[in-house]
């Protein structure tokens, strides 16, 4: 598994984004602005997303987000 993590201002109190790259490979952008440990829990956030085919799902993201959380 492939993961390209970048570390950059996203604004509106957005802490990681993670997108799905063509190659089958994933592209995490987090908060710059984060401590170290919130960086670091942002990214197994992410990796969680990644793990449960998140980007495969149907459905309103707010929902996704909430399982994700629940299962956390």
């Amino acid at each position: 598994m492939y993961i390209n993590v970048i570390l950059l201002h996203l604004g509106r109190n957005v802490r990681e984004v993670v997108v799905e790259n063509e190659d089958g490979g994933h592209t995490v952008f987090i908060e710059d602005s984060l401590s170290g440990r919130a960086q670091r829990d942002a990214y197994r956030h992410a990796l969680k997303h990644i793990r449960e085919n998140d980007f495969g799902k149907f459905g309103d993201v707010d929902d996704i987000e909430r399982e994700t959380h629940e299962s956390a």
